[in-house]
């Protein structure tokens, strides 16, 4: 069994996991037994918001100690002293607690003032900061670095220097405000050119509409996928246990998610890589830009059309390639399902770093693996 394919399955156990849990609570209603006597004021939602993040972190815990060491070290990926693995992940795990604490507690004050629609609003504007915010954000998370800045292929990057040789980088901010958030290890490993060209398809990002579709459909899908779960029976948004219920419910709702946006996502993808093309990207230089950048991450260069319709939102490398020679031009919205996945911390939905991708590794449960 080959690196990206063991993720692969730890992704499947650990997301299978938690749709289990999530839906076996429902079922069962154990919000309400296990919340049922708590009164509704700060002390009594403080104290079952800190048992709820608890016992998710609890069930996380095996799951990201194979994905962020076991696994990488086993298959002698980027084996990480333990201490400097333990280190990151128990700042990232207690960041990650404290936002979802503090947004329990405040999606509660807010839904006993102004019910539905003002958690709604709460969380499109939350949703905005954490666009805005998302470069900082993951800083935070996990102790990356800004390393520098400098001018690639006409557009200013900021480098960001980190432990994990998968993370990607990205494009952080609300729209009109965009940057580029490049690894400083891309800068050191990869052949002369290849950054360029990398700045010049996420540049189409922007040009094209595509991430802004991207962004639109994940803040879209998270808000629908909360209300719809907020009517569930003994959901809502006033006490702890119907927010509870509000999020196994909107859990769920993320795992359609992960059946449905990818393929948005993949053709968001194929759409910046044609108009690369149509800007003058040459077959090789595209080639030797996706294998490289692949190598970087999971080193699956292909995949079954089965596993990857299912599983993955950036395509694989060969059928990249093949598209890119084709010529066919397609429309999508780049990243959605990743950014839905990001986005959906304000809800407190629990699939957020269960993914095959990010499951154990800190640096990428802000910024998720982008092609």
């Amino acid at each position: 069994m080959t690196y990206a394919r063991a993720r692969l399955w730890l992704g499947i156990g650990g997301v299978g996991l938690m749709v289990i849990l999530s839906t076996v609570a429902l079922f069962l209603n154990w919000p309400t037994q296990v919340f049922g006597s708590f009164t509704p004021s700060l002390a009594p939602d403080l104290q079952g918001l800190l048992w709820i993040v608890a016992l998710y972190a609890a069930i996380h815990i095996p799951l990201d100690y194979i994905g962020g060491y076991w696994l990488p070290c086993h298959y002698s990926r980027q084996c990480l002293m333990f201490s400097f693995f333990a280190s990151q992940y128990i700042r990232g795990l207690l960041v990650q607690a404290l936002f979802l604490m503090l947004s329990g507690l405040v999606l509660l004050q807010v839904g006993r003032l102004g019910g539905r629609p003002a958690v709604l609003g709460l969380l499109l504007l939350v949703m905005l900061v954490m666009i805005e915010g998302q470069d900082w954000l993951a800083r935070v998370v996990a102790g990356l670095r800004v390393s520098g800045s400098e001018s690639v292929n006409g557009q200013q990057v900021v480098l960001v220097s980190g432990m994990d040789a998968g993370f990607a980088g990205g494009l952080a901010g609300l729209p009109g405000r965009e940057r580029h958030i490049v690894p400083s290890l891309w800068q050191r490993v990869l052949p002369k050119g290849v950054l360029d060209l990398e700045v010049q398809r996420r540049s189409a990002a922007l040009k094209t509409g595509s991430r802004l579709r991207g962004l639109a459909l994940a803040i879209l899908f998270n808000l629908s996928g909360f209300y719809l779960s907020s009517l569930l029976p003994s959901a809502g948004v006033t006490t702890l246990p119907e927010l509870f219920t509000t999020a196994l419910g909107f859990t769920l709702w993320s795992f359609l998610g992960l059946l449905i946006l990818p393929t948005l996502s993949r053709r968001g993808v194929f759409e910046l890589d044609q108009f690369a093309r149509a800007n003058g990207m040459s077959d090789t230089n595209f080639a030797l830009t996706v294998r490289e950048l692949d190598q970087l991450q999971d080193d699956e260069p292909s995949r079954t059309l089965g596993v990857e319709t299912v599983f993955h939102p950036v395509p694989n490398v060969e059928s990249r390639i093949a598209r890119f020679r084709s010529g066919l031009h397609t429309t999508g919205a780049w990243n959605a399902a990743r950014y839905a996945l990001y986005l959906s911390w304000p809800c407190l939905g629990f699939l957020n770093r269960a993914v095959h991708c990010n499951s154990g590794r800190p640096e990428l449960w802000v910024m998720l693996p982008v092609d």
